[in-house]
């Protein structure tokens, strides 16, 4: 029993250190289109780091990470043999959506082989078009989600998104807090109604 108590009271310490020191703080805005804001990136300095479809699948066991607030996420690169594994934890409060993350290079195969070893299975699939820019020590991606339409969104410490987001004409009035994924579903619904 006392190994017990140890263990969850040494896992809570690890999380709460994982959520300080590997926190994840964005805005997702919604555009009309990229051309503005690109032709400003661009006179801004930014650097372009990617372009092109991404594929994301989520992973859980019987929904035990949806009731944690938890994601488990393999991304893939169009036909990549890499992808990116990441855990993200549930949101946490503020003006901005802020959660744990840790993510890390793996190769796509291999990696998907594992987890389905470990009895999680794809519970969800999504995609998008994705660019890919550098810029203030933010990431800005611009997305476009089919049916969903396009997006802008800045990834870095708060202040530096409320500057950027100004310096590229975004407004608050553009702001989207929903997720990709359930802009998906709301999609879906919509067009199934």
């Amino acid at each position: 029993m006392a190994k017990r108590k140890i263990e969850r009271y040494l896992t809570s310490q690890f999380e709460e250190h994982m959520a300080r020191h590997s926190l994840e703080t964005e805005q997702k805005y919604r555009v009309r289109g990229f051309d503005a804001v690109r032709k400003k990136l661009v006179r801004l300095g930014a650097r372009k780091k990617s372009h092109g479809y991404e594929r994301n699948e989520l992973f859980d066991i019987d929904r035990m990470l949806q009731r944690q607030g938890r994601k488990l996420r393999l991304r893939r690169h169009g036909e990549e043999k890499k992808a990116v594994l990441t855990l993200k934890g549930p949101r946490l409060g503020g003006n901005h959506k802020k959660r744990m993350e840790v993510e890390t290079r793996v190769d796509y195969e291999p990696a998907k082989r594992i987890l389905e070893l470990l009895n999680f299975r794809v519970c969800e699939t999504y995609s998008k078009i994705r660019q890919e820019y550098k810029l203030d020590g933010c990431v800005v991606c611009l997305d476009h989600v089919p049916h969903c339409g396009w997006f802008v969104e800045i990834e870095g410490p708060r202040g530096r998104i409320v500057s950027l987001a100004r310096r590229l004409g975004l407004k608050e009035t553009d702001r989207e807090d929903r997720s990709y994924r359930k802009l998906i579903k709301e999609q879906l619904l919509a067009r199934a109604a």
